[in-house]
């Protein structure tokens, strides 16, 4: 079998592991691995495979300064070791699932075997949810946290599934789809977890907004009718379950504990940290101000600044804060060059793409956990997502030539 098809697999096993918790030796294996064979293919090839994702120098620049933080960092030891974690293997997931992407049969590769892993996942979710908290370590989904961080992944995914099956009159890939999207909302309820609502919600009203955005004719006004029917119904059902998450949150946690999860008291004593630093900050890692904010509010969950963009201040300074938004906004702007492409599927690809990163930015508002199997999820997809969308975009330009 050709290195480059044997790398599909491998970044499909890959992306898989990502998606639980405690198979962090796995995961590294199946990178090793993806990365090995991609190195193999591209000299193989010579030139005939992308061996460079097309927002590499955004993710050089945020990476060379996340590196120079190193030298300033007030914990070195530390800093290296969330260097090696965060930055070099959530680098070479992207790099490694990019070129794994290009396989020609990779869709049909990775597609089953990460969907039959969020099966799983989910499965695992519905029977943990039952014991509460009282599992240690964290079960297989990995906690509520790494949980709702993995659904809003994987479900514009599903999403676009679906309505690419559904264009492409391919029944059994939009059915599946769908039925993944309806496991992945079931999943949701078990992490008891707001801000999962408020990212499903602004996923979905963004995919709306992408594909009115891709007709060619007016809409007709019954078109317009359902469409404010259905955001409205969006908004009000993610309204209702944080609602009752609520509710069960107050049940299940007691109210001494409840008044202590104040995030709002937390951020403007950060932001006083940072006046401390703002150029430099204190060196690349979540937790840095670990001891002074244990210290300041005497709550172990309060242990970093629970907001991406405040916490890559802390760690990096504005100047890191800055090179972060450039590489998002790269992203967000390949992304949506694929969703304006012709072709159906390199369209579907952008779709996804930008919904995840939207779900990722909204599910860090209010925690930092961009990290570990989170961040390598993230990354792995937008891997793949990009090469098949920048492939599918090409062969369709070379069809129509």
């Amino acid at each position: 079998m050709h290195p480059l098809s044997l790398s599909a697999w491998a970044a499909a096993f890959f992306v898989s592991a990502t998606l639980f918790a405690h198979t962090v030796a796995f995961r590294l294996l199946m990178l090793a691995c993806c990365a090995g064979l991609a190195l193999v293919a591209i000299a193989r090839e010579r030139g005939a495979i992308r061996a460079l994702p097309p927002i590499w120098p955004a993710l050089a620049l945020w990476t060379a300064w996340a590196l120079l933080s190193l030298s300033w960092s007030m914990d070195p030891e530390r800093t290296a070791k969330e260097l090696r974690n965060e930055v070099g293997y959530t680098a070479l997931a992207f790099w490694a699932c990019y070129v794994a992407g290009q396989a020609h049969h990779a869709v049909r590769v990775v597609a089953p075997v990460v969907g039959a892993a969020a099966v799983l996942l989910c499965g695992l979710a519905f029977y943990y949810f039952p014991h509460g908290n009282q599992w240690n370590p964290p079960p297989w989904p990995g906690g509520p946290g790494n949980l709702s961080s993995t659904l809003l992944t994987l479900m514009p995914c599903a999403l676009l599934g679906a309505w690419y099956g559904q264009r492409a009159r391919d029944r059994l890939v939009s059915l599946a789809s769908l039925a993944l999207v309806v496991l992945l909302f079931a999943a949701a309820y078990t992490t008891l977890n707001r801000t999962i609502w408020v990212g499903f919600a602004a996923q979905f009203l963004l995919i709306g907004a992408l594909l009115a955005s891709r007709k060619v004719r007016p809409m007709p006004l019954r078109a317009k009718v359902v469409g404010t029917a259905l955001a409205t119904l969006i908004v009000a059902s993610a309204a209702l379950a944080t609602f009752q998450i609520q509710m069960a949150r107050q049940q299940a946690i007691p109210a001494a504990a409840l008044d202590r999860d104040s995030r709002i008291s937390l951020w403007p004593q950060v932001l006083e940290h940072v006046k401390e630093r703002p150029l430099t900050g204190y060196g690349f890692g979540r937790g840095m101000l670990r001891s002074s904010l244990l210290k300041e509010f005497d709550d172990t969950f309060l242990w970093h600044a629970h907001n991406l963009f405040l916490d890559t201040v802390v760690q990096v300074g504005l100047p890191g804060l800055v090179l972060l938004l450039f590489l998002l906004g790269a992203t967000v702007r390949e992304g949506w060059r694929l969703a304006r492409a012709s072709d159906r599927f390199a369209a579907a690809c952008g779709f996804a793409l930008l919904c995840v990163v939207a779900g990722m930015v909204m599910r860090n508002m209010t925690d930092t956990l961009w990290v570990r199997q989170n961040a390598l999820l993230y990354w792995g997809v937008l891997g793949l997502l990009l090469a098949w969308g920048h492939t599918a975009r090409t062969s369709a330009s070379r069809r129509s030539t």
